[in-house]
């Protein structure tokens, strides 16, 4: 009776321990594919072109008025999840910055901007755009939604990224 006990346990503990490898080797594949993931918004071949990088420069586009400093500019669809997400947290840092230094690019059909332009408007420049983005979208190489720029007033990109944290993480590493 005694052997047979000890026979289970061994046998239980084989079980964990083989139960413990399938667990993290479950757990090393699902960190390579988020990797994977990660990097589909900027594929080479195929894929459009991705977006400007900090240093690069923007081209020439239509704001209203000159840029002066640094300019905060956000593109959005209301259509993407991620963006709707990230609009809120949009506004509430461009509240700190002055109005004429944020510029926030709403892709999508007028009717459906609304909510988000509503959001925008009182702390940004709001320019709604075609699905694609506009002509704004392809001065910044804009080949996914959200997509955040900080650039200077000589249109040079001093931060980029699709979330506020990229942007800001990018912004704080340069000075």
């Amino acid at each position: 009776m005694v052997y047979a006990l000890w026979a289970a346990v061994a046998v239980l503990a084989v079980l964990c321990a083989l139960n413990l490898a399938l667990g993290l080797g479950i757990i090393r594949r699902l960190r390579e594919h988020t990797e994977r993931l990660n990097g589909l918004y900027e594929q080479a071949g195929g894929a459009p072109p991705p977006s400007l990088q900090p240093g690069e420069t923007v081209a020439e586009f239509e704001t209203g008025s000159g840029l002066r400093g640094r300019t905060l500019v956000g593109f959005f669809s209301p259509s993407c999840s991620p963006c709707t997400e990230l609009a809120p947290k949009f506004a509430e840092l461009a509240s700190t910055m002055p109005r004429e230094q944020v510029i926030a690019v709403i892709a999508g059909f007028h009717d459906e901007a609304g909510p988000m332009r509503e959001l925008l408007e009182p702390v940004a420049m709001v320019d709604t755009a075609d699905p694609d983005g506009g002509s704004m979208a392809k001065a910044f190489k804009v080949a996914a939604f959200p997509r955040v720029f900080l650039i200077d007033d000589s249109r040079t990109v001093l931060a980029t990224g699709h979330d506020l944290a990229d942007v800001l993480a990018l912004t704080a590493a340069r000075g």
